[in-house]
C-alpha cells in the first residue's frame, strides 16, 4: 500500500536532494559499490533511503535488512544499526506494516538518544511524526513529535530537515484547517530559498499555496502554486497528482468548475505515481465539482470510490471531507435519512480528530516554538553587532561569553516562572468554569439512560456532599450510597471521564485543594488542606498535586501569593 510520506507534497529526507531522473543513476552507483563491496554500510544505507524516495519500499526493506544484519554482525550500533532501523521503520510505514514501522522507529530512537546523536534523532522524530499522522491518524502528536525534531535539528544544525519538519508541519495544520500553518510554510519557503533547495523551495510553496487557499487569498495560493508546478516539472519531482488537485480546488473556489474538472482529471491520469493521500484529495475535489453541477449521480460514486481507497490503504488522510460531501450530495438529493446517517459518519470521524483540551495543548506548543525563534533572532542580531565592533579578540570573546551565561540564566528563570504562572492561571481559569459548569447542571435534565443518570447522581454527591473529603472512602462505600455495586461504579466512571475511581476521587480532592489555596487570604497550614479535602497522609497529597498541576503545593502556594502581589 501506498500512505503519503510527508502531508500533503513532501518525501521522507535524509541525505542529498535528487530530481527523479537522477535517482536512477544515484542508485546504480550504490550498486556499483556494493559489487565492489558488499559490505559497504555507507553505500547500503545511502541506497536504502534513495529508494525510500523513489518509493520503492520493497527495495528499500531489502537493503536495509542487509545493513542491520551487517551492523549486528559487527556491532556496529551507532551507524548500520541506527540507521538501518530508520530506513526499515520508514518503509515499513509506507507499506502499512504497523507493528514493524513502530517497533524500527522506536529502537532507532532509543539508540540515538542512547548516543545523544542529534542529527539521527531529528530523523526518528520526522518518521514518528509521520507514522502518528499516516497511521494513528494523531494530528496533535505528529505536530508534537515534528516540534521535538526541530529541537534536535538546532541543536545538530541539521537546517534541511529542519526546513523539511517546518513544512511537515504546515501540511499538518492544513490537515487541521488551521491557517496558523501559514507562518510555518513561509518560513520554510525563505529556508528554501537560502538554501537553494529546489524541492524545499517546492515544498514550501505546495504548502504555502494550501495554507492561502484554506484562508481564501486564491490569487496568493494560485502564485504558489504556479511556481510548485515549474520547479516540479523542472525536476520531475513525484506525485504530480497533489499538485493538479490543489489547482483543481482553487479553480473551483473561483467559481471555474469546468476548467477544475480539467485539472483534477489530470491529476487523476498520473494516480499511478501518486500517493494514497493525494489521490483521495483529487477524487474528493473532483466529486465537488460534479456536485456544483448538480451531476450527483457522478459525484456521489467519487466519494465511494475515495471512501474504499481510504480504509483499503489504510490512510485515513481526508476521510472527514468524504464524509461530510456524502452528507451534502444526499441532502441535494432529498434523501435526509442517508444525509443524516453520513452526517453521524462525518461527526464520529471529526471527533476522533480534534478535542479542545488538545487544542490548548497545541496552542501551548506552537507559542513555545515561536517564542524560542525570536529569542533565537535576537541572538542572531546582537551577535552581528558584536561581530561588527573593532574590539580586540580577546574582548569579543568575553563579552559574548559573558551575555550569554547572563541569558541563559534569564532564559531559565523567566521560563521556570513563566511556567508557573501559566500553571496558576490555568488552574484559576478552571476554578471559574468550574463554577458556571455547576450553574448550568442545576438547570439541566438528566439523561434517561441508566449509566448516565447514575453518574449524574454520584456527579451531585460529590459536589454537594463533598463525600470525597472522607479519607476512608471506598469503593463500596459509594457504591451503597447509589445502590449499585463496586463494579459497575467503576465502569461508569471510566467511561464517563476515562479515569480510575481512585483517580476520579483525587481529582476533587485536588480541585477544592487548588481552590483553597488559591485563596491568599486563607491561612490554613498545606497538612490541614490535605486532611480537609480527603488525604490520608501528606506523602499522598504531594505527589497527586504534583502529578496533577505540575508543581508542589507549597511552589503553587508561593506562586498565588506572587501573582497578587503583583497585581
Amino acid at each position: 500500500m501506498r500512505l503519503l510520506s510527508i502531508v500533503l507534497c513532501c518525501f521522507f529526507f535524509i541525505g542529498s536532494t535528487y530530481a527523479q531522473n537522477e535517482f536512477s543513476e544515484a542508485i546504480d552507483l550504490q550498486k556499483k559499490l556494493l559489487q565492489e563491496n558488499p559490505q559497504d554500510t555507507k553505500a547500503l544505507k545511502e541506497i536504502s533511503f534513495l529508494l525510500l524516495h523513489q518509493a520503492n519500499y520493497d527495495e528499500a526493506i531489502h537493503y536495509g535488512e542487509q545493513l542491520l544484519d551487517i551492523g549486528y554482525q559487527s556491532e556496529d550500533y551507532d551507524f548500520a544499526v541506527l540507521y538501518a532501523h530508520i530506513a526499515l521503520g520508514q518503509a515499513n510505514m509506507m507499506k502499512g506494516n504497523k507493528n514493524e514501522a513502530t517497533a524500527n522507529l522506536h529502537q532507532a530512537k532509543a539508540i540515538a538518544e542512547s548516543n545523544q546523536n542529534d542529527s539521527a534523532l531529528c530523523s526518528v522524530y520526522n518518521g514518528l511524526g509521520l507514522y502518528a499522522a499516516n497511521i494513528e491518524n494523531d494530528y496533535y502528536r505528529s505536530i508534537d513529535l515534528f516540534f521535538q525534531g526541530i529541537a534536535a535539528a538546532e541543536r545538530s544544525g541539521y537546517s534541511q530537515l529542519h526546513t523539511i519538519l517546518l513544512i511537515n508541519i504546515s501540511g499538518i495544520y492544513y490537515l487541521k484547517d488551521d491557517p496558523v500553518g501559514l507562518s510555518y510554510s513561509l518560513e520554510a519557503y525563505e529556508r528554501g530559498h537560502k538554501e537553494s533547495n529546489p524541492y524545499h523551495i517546492f515544498a514550501a510553496s505546495t504548502n504555502t499555496a494550501y495554507m492561502y487557499y484554506l484562508c481564501g487569498e486564491y490569487e496568493k495560493a494560485l502564485q504558489y502554486i504556479k511556481e510548485a508546478e515549474f520547479l516540479m516539472k523542472q525536476n520531475d519531482f513525484y506525485d504530480q497528482t497533489n499538485i493538479y488537485a490543489l489547482y483543481g480546488h482553487i479553480l473551483l473556489a473561483q467559481g471555474n468548475t469546468d476548467e477544475a474538472i480539467e485539472y483534477f482529471e489530470r491529476g487523476l491520469d498520473l494516480k499511478d505515481k501518486a500517493q494514497t493521500s493525494s489521490i483521495v484529495y483529487t477524487l474528493y475535489g473532483y466529486a465537488r465539482a460534479w456536485h456544483e453541477k448538480q451531476a450527483l449521480d457522478r459525484a456521489i460514486p467519487v466519494l465511494e470510490e475515495a471512501l474504499e481507497l481510504t480504509h483499503t490503504e489504510n490512510n485515513p488522510i481526508h476521510r472527514d471531507k468524504l464524509l461530510r460531501e456524502l452528507s451534502l450530495c444526499y441532502e441535494s438529493k432529498g434523501e435526509y435519512n442517508r444525509a443524516l446517517e453520513w452526517q453521524r459518519r462525518f461527526q464520529t470521524e471529526s471527533d476522533s480528530l480534534f478535542n479542545t483540551d488538545k487544542e490548548r495543548a497545541l496552542s501551548d506548543l506552537r507559542m513555545k516554538y515561536d517564542t524560542e525563534r525570536r529569542e533565537n533572532e535576537i541572538k542572531e542580531v546582537k551577535l552581528n553587532l558584536l561581530q561588527k565592533t573593532k574590539n580586540e579578540q580577546l574582548l569579543i570573546i568575553s563579552l559574548i561569553g559573558f551575555f550569554l551565561i547572563v541569558l541563559f540564566l534569564v532564559y531559565f528563570i523567566w521560563r521556570r516562572n513563566r511556567f508557573y504562572t501559566t500553571i496558576v492561571h490555568q488552574y484559576h481559569t478552571r476554578i471559574r468554569r468550574e463554577k458556571q459548569m455547576q450553574e448550568k447542571y442545576s438547570m439541566s435534565s438528566l439523561s434517561e439512560e441508566k449509566g448516565v443518570n447514575l453518574f449524574l447522581q454520584l456527579e451531585k454527591i460529590m459536589r454537594e456532599e463533598a463525600i470525597y473529603r472522607d479519607n476512608l472512602l471506598t469503593k463500596e462505600k459509594v457504591a451503597d450510597m447509589l445502590g449499585t455495586n463496586r463494579t459497575y461504579l467503576s465502569q461508569i466512571i471510566n467511561q464517563q471521564t476515562s479515569l480510575t475511581f481512585t483517580q476520579y476521587i483525587n481529582e476533587y480532592r485536588i480541585n477544592e485543594a487548588v481552590k483553597l489555596i488559591s485563596d491568599p487570604g486563607n491561612r490554613i497550614p498545606l497538612k490541614a488542606i490535605s486532611s480537609d479535602v480527603g488525604f490520608s497522609s501528606m506523602t499522598t497529597f504531594y505527589k497527586a498535586f504534583q502529578n496533577t498541576v505540575g508543581m508542589t503545593p507549597s511552589q503553587y502556594k508561593n506562586r498565588t501569593i506572587e501573582l497578587y502581589k503583583n497585581h
